[in-house]
């Protein structure tokens, strides 16, 4: 079962269009735009999502999401991006004896289960089931049960069996409303699990049934998300796919500015690094500069790499590259300087079922405070899976000015620490944002941010 899920997941991460395509600007029936909806799923291919957790399946059905039951334990198909106070918007069909749910602001841990590691998803559930039933109650899967209260548990019959039903879900702080066709049936404010739920992915759920794989399924389509209390800050493109407008390179052994043998360059709407113009490697380390600095923000791509490392490129260099933040300047780094004075979230290709981690921290000419403790050791790794080399993989760093660092793969939380500083001492409010060139080509897409 683990080479199924392997393959789901190669199935899945593989897709060729960019989310960019996915996120485009939600078109209401008559065809007019929705100012702030966003739709989730481009219909055609499973980028910007993910498998967490059993063995179901999901595959792609005349523009919708089929969720396919089938051994061990529930499975979710999530996004990689994370939400915190939104509305969403969805149909949703399901067979009889079909069970499901849709995961908001949820998380995800490793659980130790009958000597296997597992995915667990966790956090508020909407309940989706045939009628008469509790559809679209609030579930805490993993997180305490029902968060809808006992007394408003009674079973109803708006759920349209066999048929396609619109769910209407607003999250507005601690705030947890839903409606189904139209009609309310629930309204909850949980502050408790608020506390560890203010934000998170969104899962579509296959629950684990006790009957043979590939006899029940779920449907979802028209899936759709508009984020609220967002003060107008909006995630934006540093990267437009075609040049390297307002980005600076910065190469070991080079001046500013200097391009050696176009480490850096645009292909195929992509930014990519590529050392195929050198015979051998010769500390050629590169980091490309998105012109200015910043101190408190959330920052998101999604990489790759490819080919063969260039010869003579150290072995930990392998298939590596990175985010530097808090960096210096490149006008300020010496001509050979290997990399900026910054906190850097590391990313690395695995080659399961050898384990290597990615998103983890290394620290060049920097210290943080890492459980409670200053950190002086170079790197520290995080808690995620290994990822295929040659898949596209989400890396998002939440930045806090002098504050808390936070490291999410895929939408996974794997990474935090605090009090980012020079090795000095001092802290580190702001600085430049790098992406980093060692050896080893890598494709980098969708290079966003949002600004605190």
């Amino acid at each position: 079962m683990k080479n199924l899920v392997t393959l789901l997941l190669v199935g899945l991460l593989t897709a060729a269009c960019s989310t960019t395509e996915n996120k485009q600007t939600a078109q209401t029936s008559t065809g007019k735009s929705d100012a702030g909806w966003v739709n989730l799923f481009n219909g055609e291919n499973f980028d910007g999502w993910t498998i967490r957790g059993g063995g179901a399946s999901y595959e792609i059905q005349d523009g919708a999401i089929i969720g396919i039951n089938g051994p061990e334990h529930n499975t979710f198909l999530s996004t990689w991006d994370l939400y915190a106070d939104f509305e969403l918007e969805f149909d949703v069909k399901l067979n009889d004896p079909m069970n499901s749910g849709v995961q908001i602001r949820s998380k995800a841990r490793w659980e130790e289960v009958d000597d296997n590691t597992i995915e667990r998803v966790y956090g508020p559930q909407v309940e989706i089931e045939q009628s008469p039933g509790e559809s679209g109650y609030v579930y805490g899967e993993r997180a305490g049960g029902w968060m809808t209260p006992k007394d408003q548990l009674i079973r109803h019959e708006r759920f349209n069996n066999d048929d396609w039903n619109r769910y209407r879900i607003l999250a507005n702080g601690p705030r947890i409303q839903t409606w189904i066709n139209g009609v309310q049936v629930s309204d909850i404010t949980d502050e408790k699990i608020y506390e560890n739920h203010s934000e998170g992915f969104i899962g579509l759920q296959v629950h684990r049934k006790d009957v043979d794989p590939g006899t029940l399924s779920v449907a979802w389509k028209n899936i759709r998300i508009r984020e609220l209390n967002t003060d107008g800050k909006q995630w934006q493109s540093l990267f437009n796919g075609k040049d390297l407008n307002d980005w600076t390179i910065k190469v070991t052994g080079y001046d500013v500015g200097e391009n050696p043998e176009n480490i850096f360059r645009v292909e195929n709407g992509l930014l990519k690094t590529s050392y195929d113009g050198f015979d051998a490697f010769d500390k050629q380390f590169g980091h490309i500069f998105y012109n200015g600095t910043f101190s408190s923000y959330r920052f998101r791509m999604e990489y790759r790499f490819y080919g063969e490392q260039l010869e003579g490129g150290p072995g930990w260099a392998l298939r590596n590259s990175g985010i530097m933040a808090h960096g210096q300047t490149p006008e300020s780094m010496t001509k050979d300087q290997d990399f900026p004075d910054s906190i850097e979230m590391q990313i690395l290709g695995g080659d399961p079922p050898a384990k290597r981690t990615t998103g983890n921290l290394c620290t060049p000419g920097t210290h943080v405070v890492f459980d409670g403790k200053l950190r002086e050791q170079h790197c520290t790794s995080s808690t995620s899976k290994t990822y295929p080399w040659d898949e596209w993989v989400q890396i998002e760093v939440h930045v806090n000015g002098p504050g808390e660092i936070i490291h999410y793969i895929n939408g996974n939380e794997v990474l935090r620490y605090i009090e980012p500083q020079l090795n000095d001492g001092t802290i580190l409010s702001e600085g430049t944002i790098s992406i980093q060139a060692e050896s080893h080509g890598a494709e980098f897409r969708n290079i966003e941010i949002l600004e605190l």
